[in-house]
């Protein structure tokens, strides 16, 4: 009699506890990401949108203000550091541009260095346009020119119904519903 209320006090503890584990999980990760405050909200704003700029190195598309790698901590203390240093945010953009390249950049500026990046599509585009053009061209005049008479052989007649049986039913029909049928009388019921 005394195992019911232990058996019930454990479940009800093990269920406690899974809550609890479940809830500090889920709240874990929203202190992962970037603690550190600015000295003032101009400088904090600035921080922000910076941090919005940088691709993270690591991950694959994730700005570094998203990113909660060690590499991109490491990042945004640089960028804080410049900040806090007094440089602007082109100066800051220079900066990483030159440490990581232009990949750093989560939306790089448009140069000739990069050009074909921004004209490829357009270009590809062109190209695929002016191809179908012309096969659909010389697709059309081979129609136009041939004057040969359609082939009988191509044209495919209907087939005929296929022949009934005795009782009415199709021999083709593999379901026979007696319902539908009338009866018909054996030679020995006669």
């Amino acid at each position: 009699m005394t195992r019911g209320p232990r058996v019930a006090r454990a479940r009800l503890l093990a269920a406690g506890a899974g809550s609890l584990l479940a809830l500090a999980l889920l709240c874990a990760p929203a202190y992962a990401i970037d603690p550190a405050q600015m000295p003032t909200p101009q400088l904090e704003a600035r921080y922000l949108t910076l941090t919005h700029e940088f691709r993270c190195p690591v991950c694959q598309n994730e700005t570094l203000a998203d990113s909660d790698e060690p590499v991109a901590g490491e990042i945004r203390a640089q960028i804080r550091k410049l900040l806090l240093a007094g440089k602007s945010d082109r100066e800051v953009r220079d900066y990483m541009v030159s440490r990581y390249t232009e990949f750093i950049l989560f939306k790089p500026e448009y140069s000739l260095r990069n050009a074909w990046l921004w004209l490829a599509p357009l270009v590809l585009l062109a190209i695929g346009i002016l191809v179908a053009s012309r096969i659909i061209r010389a697709r059309s005049m081979l129609v136009d020119q041939d004057g040969e008479p359609v082939d009988d052989d191509l044209i495919l007649e209907p087939e005929p119904p296929p022949a009934s049986d005795a009782i009415g039913g199709s021999r083709a029909d593999p379901i026979v519903d007696p319902r539908a049928r009338p009866a018909v009388k054996s030679a020995s019921a006669r």
